[in-house]
């Protein structure tokens, strides 16, 4: 009897010093698959706030941009008419007669047509670059999923080498 009880106190004692590294192997990994999910986290954070920042920037040169192109569209517009104008005087055309006056509307047309492809254009410039922030903000969120997806599979896998190395 007194070989059996031996048995079963080393064994007892086994299994417990194995259950204690296995709670010791997944604390260890339980802490590093955090402070790698919260390392990744951070990252991606500054990655979004760096890119949210040059967007800003870049939003508001395409602003600054078309102000200039709708000055220069403008002061393009004015001197055209003038010109116009000062042909049809030379010429004894009056502009506010209808062939003068259609010229000078034709220009007119042409501009606001210049000035909607400018709006159109820094609105694409502007979409384009909201667009990349949320790829990058989908990207981060889909890293994060996937660390914890690994930090899953690899608690599962270091779990089934324990059992399988106490058996």
């Amino acid at each position: 009897m007194g070989g059996l009880t031996s048995f079963a106190s080393t064994a007892v004692q086994a299994l417990s010093l194995a259950n204690n590294v296995v709670g010791g192997i997944r604390s260890y990994n339980d802490d590093s698959g955090k402070r790698d999910y919260e390392q990744i986290k951070q990252k991606n954070a500054l990655e979004l706030a760096n890119l949210q920042q040059r967007n800003d920037l870049d939003k508001e040169a395409n602003r600054l941009d078309a102000q200039r192109l709708e000055a220069e569209r403008r002061s393009k517009l004015r001197s055209a008419i003038a010109k116009r104008r000062a042909s049809f005087g030379a010429s004894g055309i009056e502009t506010e007669t209808g062939s003068g006056e259609a010229v000078l509307l034709g220009l007119y047309n042409l501009s606001e047509e210049e000035k909607a492809q400018n709006e159109a254009l820094e609105t694409l410039k502007n979409n384009i670059l909201d667009s990349d922030l949320n790829a990058r903000q989908r990207i981060n969120t889909l890293e994060l999923t996937q660390q914890k997806e690994r930090k899953k599979l690899s608690r599962a896998g270091s779990a089934l080498k324990s059992l399988t190395s106490i058996f």
